[in-house]
């Protein structure tokens, strides 16, 4: 019964694993990539073979389907094989598929006129009847039964023929991550050679073993499929480490297993129950084992490279940008050097004149790209603003540039490019010089790379600014440069050009420079969207953030042409992408002049206002919001409101700076007092209106600021009347 379970479980596993290998590779997935087809006839031959064993069927209809199972394994065996010559080549030989069909029509040949029984019961094993394939007089010299000529022929010889083809040519004409893929498909085929080889032995002492036969085919494909997906070739010292962590943590315990079997089969056979306690306690033991080395294996130096993302992060995070140019890149290089062990770093930014001129070098090097590098595009236009060496030949996006891309990597002597953009405009890439240890970047630190994008992404910022002698000037460098480079960054907007509105905001920071700001983008003649926000956090830290999230707000623009879903992108930027728990409490605003209505998501914001110059009253129309941040899906906490604008309309929104901020007598500035002044300030342009606001909480508060103010005021000047009306939670999509 045991052996009858643990088939059906087989039959399970493989139909999951079909499933599995759709679903993951659903993008990218090939039909005709043999592997795959693999995966599907071998979910079928484990059903197949898990009703043959456990069923009673008539005895003819039981041997048709037991010759049908063994055609449909040499179909496997065949496919298999030959997985290893297309994926040598890359392309399809017109001469395979028909090597493949004669293989067919002769498997056929021998499990329906060769195979004269089968028989497949967990007391006897395996057994099938055959002739011999030579006669008599030859048959002394080579006894050999047409089962021995197709399991030789199937399961070995064709098998190590393809891939001895395959390592030959790798040795001559692959590349270093096809060679290192080849090496794993080889592993592979060894394991299931040595599966079938141990089940076979052992099957001799305990013929119901060999019911389990098709194990060994499991393993090869669950070893063939992770060469598939493997992106980077590991280094010398790398594969020496792969074996070492293999030995410890899969041979060993696997001969400790065998070894308890082997040992208590003998004394405690005849007791069933007995025997699968003493064997499942044997195997809990050995998977403690494992456990407990592979968590000592993932979390040392010294047989593989611990997890450093979050000292990687908390060091990045800890640069202050308001020392010297100098001591800033020194400190990132040595943090990228302790975390990374990268063996150089150079920082390259754009000149304005068309090149990316190197303005740091760890090893003091000279040098420039043009700006005009096709490469920076086509990475741009796949998304990819990380890249190392090793995706060269492992990316199928690549393929168009895989030259280019090479050569950029031998220019500056780099393994890993990090491209920093602001939408389609390159400011310029980090290159990194290979591991100390000569290995190349691998999956994990690609991975970390992406997540802590953000810092790099800000490093880059502050390098074009102050490299650029045109912004800086003569400025004395003992003079803090950071307040000035967030403020021309904060002043960086796209001003309304349209006559019916005028547009006044103020942004005051509490400390020199904070996260708060305003911000004024086009979209066209006809719409202009407004963002005011406010990141948690204060000075340095939140001023980068802020910089970055203006910059990915534009990038999002380009490619999101749905309101809401704008704010959703930029919820899972903030939450994923910039310093955990940073949050943001603010606005989003979509004027459509043509239409004259104004759409709104509020994102937190404290207080949304408008002023009606017809009734000459002022109503709080914000409602129910949500800080971006925190939900990791933030669609259902969020709705698109809509007001009808009209002549002499005035609408102020404002950060908690403003209404929090509290007098010398404890008493809080407050909603009222900003409604009072709009009122009383009406008349005033937009820009005047949100001065006073700041002013009269100056000489309310009688002491220095509490915490950043910001302010905007957009005064509508529209000449036709009509009537004010929310609307709730409406989809709206910007032309």
């Amino acid at each position: 019964m045991m052996y009858i379970i643990l088939n059906f479980a087989l039959a399970v596993f493989f139909i999951w694993l079909t499933v599995y290998i759709d679903r993951a590779s659903r993008v990218n997935i090939d039909y005709n990539d043999p592997l795959i087809i693999n995966v599907l006839i071998m979910a079928i031959i484990s059903v197949l073979y898990a009703v043959l064993v456990s069923s009673f069927l008539p005895g003819a209809f039981y041997l048709l389907l037991a010759r049908l199972l063994f055609v449909l394994e040499a179909c496997f065996l065949v496919n298999l094989s030959f997985c290893f010559i297309f994926y040598a080549s890359g392309k399809k030989n017109s001469v395979v598929p028909f090597i493949k069909v004669a293989l067919y029509i002769f498997s056929f040949y021998i499990a329906f006129f060769k195979f004269k029984a089968v028989e497949m019961t967990p007391e006897s094993g395996i057994i099938i009847k055959s002739p011999y394939v030579f006669s008599a007089d030859v048959s002394s010299i080579f006894p050999w039964t047409w089962v021995t000529l197709y399991v030789a022929l199937y399961r070995f010889i064709l098998p190590g023929f393809c891939c001895l083809i395959m390592l030959l040519r790798n040795e001559y004409k692959a590349t270093r991550i096809q060679k290192h893929r080849g090496y794993i498909d080889t592993l592979g085929l060894v394991a299931m050679w040595g599966l079938l080889l141990f089940i076979s032995a052992v099957s001799r002492h305990n013929p119901a073993i060999s019911l389990l036969y098709l194990v060994s085919y499991a393993f090869a494909l669950l070893i063939m499929i992770r060469a598939s997906s493997e992106k980077t070739a590991p280094s010398g010292s790398d594969s020496v480490m792969l074996l070492v962590r293999a030995f410890l943590v899969y041979i060993i315990p696997s001969v400790f297993i065998g070894f308890v079997y082997s040992s208590f089969y003998g004394l405690y056979g005849k007791y069933p129950v007995l025997f699968v306690l003493i064997l499942a306690a044997g195997a809990s033991a050995s998977l403690f084992v494992v456990w407990k080395l592979s968590d000592y294996l993932t979390n040392t130096r010294r047989l593989h490279s611990a997890d450093y993302e979050h000292s990687f992060e908390k060091d990045l995070a800890s640069i202050d940008y308001s020392g010297e140019m100098d001591e800033i890149t020194n400190n990132m290089f040595n943090i990228f050097k302790k975390n990374v062990e990268c063996s150089a770093m150079s920082v390259f930014i754009n000149d304005g004149d068309g090149n990316l001129a190197m303005a740091y070098s760890s090893k003091g090097e000279n040098l420039s790209v043009p700006a005009d590098n096709p490469v920076f595009d086509e990475l741009l236009n796949i998304g990819k603003t990380v890249v190392v060496f090793g995706e060269i030949d492992s990316e199928h996006d690549l393929a168009e540039i895989r030259d280019k891309l090479a050569d950029l990597f031998s220019l500056t002597n780099s393994d890993a490019l990090f491209i920093l953009n602001e939408g389609r405009n390159v400011l310029g890439f980090i290159a990194l010089g290979i591991k100390t240890s000569g290995d190349h970047y691998k999956d994990y630190d690609i991975s970390v790379f992406r997540k802590l994008y953000s810092y790099f992404f800000v490093f880059g910022y502050y390098m074009r600014n102050i490299s650029n002698k045109d912004i800086i000037g003569t400025v004395n460098r003992e003079i803090r440069m950071s307040s000035q480079i967030i403020t021309s960054i904060q002043e960086n907007m796209e001003p309304v050009k349209n006559p019916k509105m005028d547009v006044g905001y103020i942004m005051v920071p509490a400390h020199n420079i904070g996260g708060e700001f305003v911000d004024l983008i086009r979209l066209n003649d006809k719409t202009h969207l407004f963002v005011v926000g406010d990141l948690s956090g204060k000075g340095i830290a939140a001023s980068m953030s802020m910089v970055i999230l203006k910059s990915i707000i534009r990038t999002y623009l380009a490619e999101t042409h749905d309101f809401k879903r704008l704010v959703v992108k930029v919820n899972s930027f903030i939450r994923n992408s910039l310093q955990k728990g940073t949050i943001f409490a603010g606005m989003f605003a979509l004027i459509d002049f043509e239409s004259d209505t104004m759409y709104y998501i509020n994102c937190g914001i404290p207080a949304l206002f408008l002023y009606t110059r017809a009734y000459n009253n002022v109503i709080e129309i914000q409602g129910s919001g949500h800080i971006l941040g925190f939900a990791r899906d933030i669609s259902q906490y969020i709705t698109v409101k809509q007001i009808k604008l009209n002549d002499g309309d005035i609408v102020l929104t404002c950060t908690d700076g403003l209404i929090n901020s509290h007098s010398l007598r404890g008493e809080q500035f407050g909603k009222e007092r900003v409604q009072q002044v709009l009122l009383a300030n009406s008349m005033y342009p937009a820009s005047r209106m949100a001065q006073f606001e700041y002013d009269n909480l100056a000489k309310f508060m009688s002491k220095e600021m509490e915490d950043d103010v910001s302010v905007l005021v957009m005064k509508y000047q529209e000449t036709e009347a009509s009537q004010h009306e929310v609307k709730a939670d409406t989809e709206i999509q910007p032309e």
